[in-house]
């Protein structure tokens, strides 16, 4: 029948605010209104005995400043069995296209019909007249006028994260209590040497602690104290010096930059980090970045002479690979000379993916589903190991509760990336006065060395070297509780200050 009367509606709502089903199957809403909607087949349909709408409304009630989570499924779905329907036959580019005209009287279908556009209309007006914080401030309650407030400098950052102030001292009694214990004995002079090692054992066969060497001035520092001095000065600097007293002394040594390969140590230097850390009963894990074309062949050179290492002396070493060409090369090395292994390969954390934002905290509806990812499914973890050896997993504490799989897993805390990028905005920055104006940087004169990005103190970021951190809080203060560690699943938490 040829249409006579026009829904005149909304146009193209976004597909996540209205979804449709026709008898079950899935429809494109083309145009909205309260009387009625629009869809379009390729393919006629003679008759539909049935519509369902699915209306999103996690908005419902949402005021500036509302922090209240919505309900578990934020979309209203209204079943239509009474309504019209007219179809009207359009050239689509020499094929046929059916639009079809739904008009509906149910109260139900326009009471949500009225509402998201409404919501819509508005949520328009304010995209196109107000600023991006300003928008987020209106429909999620975001702080935009904490925008403004940034620290002086990245010291100063640093010690509001890791001070001592009244939100750091609400930690858990069995942390405090635990870690009050440890510290009281040693400092009483309680334990001898040897009783100390047994000790030390003990607490490895609960949970291993590392803390990770990724970048020149920490190379340079590590070499040149004693491992204890090390770290008293790597709490200090960092303004963490109550959060290091909490902490057992690390028992590993991550060394490498997932995020930047120019931050790799030096051959040289990479080897007489080996060589301390050995005397000093370190275990070690070599961190690798990405791969470009160019760092292939030095790779695998380097592989070998790490590989050469190792069967000088019986051992082998971990590595951290963010690249899969990496894998590759350590997979083709293993079955080549089918000997044992002497590098053994874990999933780090740029492979590793799932979503991590600072602001997730701002954001409606469902969240529940983040805390998995592809490593909880035992078949990508059979993949894994019998591809490629992997049995172990980098994860970040990245700000809310994650489920971690079976197997071997180490937490970095307590902060996480959200973006890496090898066009480094810092270096483009410094040689070119903006970070748009990006470049490979082919020898970096190392300005991260003395400088980092700031961003507003509310959300807990900051830009180191060529890429973005967020500061998970929750991870600060319970990153002492290796109990708590051990009942997620983790067997080993790696420490890094940035």
């Amino acid at each position: 029948m040829s249409g006579k009367r026009e829904i005149n509606g909304v146009f193209m709502i976004p597909f996540g605010l209205v979804a449709g089903f026709a008898d079950g199957q899935e429809i494109r809403i083309t145009e909205l209104a309260e009387h009625g909607f629009c869809f379009r087949t390729l393919d006629e349909i003679r008759e539909v005995k049935g519509f369902r709408i699915c209306f999103y409304d996690g908005f419902n009630g949402l005021k500036a400043g509302d922090q209240e989570k919505k309900s578990s499924d934020p979309y209203t779905e209204v079943e239509i069995h009474s309504f019209e329907m007219e179809v009207r036959v359009e050239d689509g580019l020499g094929i046929p296209v059916y639009e079809y005209s739904v008009f509906v009287e149910q109260e139900k279908y326009r009471e949500c019909a009225g509402k998201l556009i409404l919501w819509y209309d508005r949520f328009v007006r304010l995209k196109l007249e107000c600023e991006d914080g300003e928008l987020a401030m209106a429909l999620t309650g975001y702080p935009a006028k904490k925008d403004e407030q940034f620290a002086e400098n990245f010291i100063e950052q640093k010690k509001e994260w890791f001070g001592e102030g009244e939100d750091r001292a609400r930690l858990e009694t069995r942390i405090e209590n635990q870690s009050g214990m440890r510290e009281n004995c040693i400092a009483a002079g309680d334990f001898e040497l040897e009783e100390y090692k047994e000790y030390k054992e003990q607490e490895r066969k609960n949970i291993e602690v590392a803390v990770e060497l990724d970048r020149p001035e920490l190379y340079e520092r590590y070499l040149s104290m004693k491992f204890r001095d090390f770290m008293d000065w790597y709490w200090n600097v960092n303004g963490a010096k109550e959060l290091g007293k909490r902490m057992p002394v690390p028992e590993r040594i991550y060394v490498g930059n997932a995020f930047c390969h120019l931050l790799f140590p030096e051959k040289r230097q990479l080897f007489e980090i080996f060589k301390k850390a050995e005397s000093e009963g370190l275990a070690v894990t070599v961190t690798f970045s990405y791969l470009r074309e160019f760092m292939l062949k030095p790779a695998e050179k380097l592989l070998d002479e790490l590989e050469e290492w190792c069967r000088n002396r019986e051992t082998f070493l971990e590595i951290a690979a963010n690249d899969w060409g990496l894998l590759e090369l350590l997979r083709e090395r293993k079955e080549w000379k089918e000997e044992k292994e002497a590098l053994v390969p874990c999933m780090g954390t740029l492979l590793n993916k799932r979503k991590k934002d600072p602001r997730m905290g701002y954001k409606q509806g469902e969240t529940g589903y983040f805390r998995e990812n592809s490593l909880n499914a035992e078949f990508y973890r059979t993949y894994l190991r019998d591809t490629f050896g992997i049995r172990r997993y980098e994860w970040e504490s990245c700000g809310y509760r994650q489920e971690f799989p079976e197997g071997k897993n180490s937490i970095h805390v307590p902060f996480y990336q959200t973006n890496t990028s090898q066009y480094c905005t810092l270096y483009a920055a410094c040689k070119n006065g903006e970070r748009g104006k990006q470049e490979l940087p082919e020898s970096c004169p190392g300005y991260c060395r003395e400088k980092v990005f700031l961003y507003p103190k509310h959300l807990k970021m900051v830009g180191r070297y060529n890429s973005l951190f967020a500061l998970d809080e929750s991870a600060v203060s319970g990153m002492a509780d290796t109990e708590g560690w051990k009942e997620k699943r983790i067997d080993r938490i790696v420490v890094n200050l940035l």
